[in-house]
């Protein structure tokens, strides 16, 4: 079975708890080891998604940064 391609969700512009929500039902649909891009711009994202990543078993990848200030990659458990 091919593995699933990596799944961007753009949520800039929402607001906690909206963006966790999405990224939550998204990890669900997900195939185990999928790679998904958070983009989120709610400063509550920062807290959020790690420990949400943290909680799940979930892998953090990358937070955002002075490149991409925006972006959290997030690689779901296998």
């Amino acid at each position: 079975m091919p593995e699933k391609e990596n799944e961007t969700l753009d949520c800039r512009g929402l607001s906690c708890p909206e963006p966790l929500t999405l990224l939550r039902n998204l990890v669900r649909k997900a195939a185990p080891g999928q790679e998904i891009t958070l983009l989120s711009d709610d400063p509550v994202s920062l807290r959020d998604v790690p420990a949400f990543c943290n909680f799940m078993g979930h892998t953090l990848i990358s937070l955002p940064d002075d490149k991409h200030p925006h972006r959290f990659v997030i690689k779901k458990k296998e």
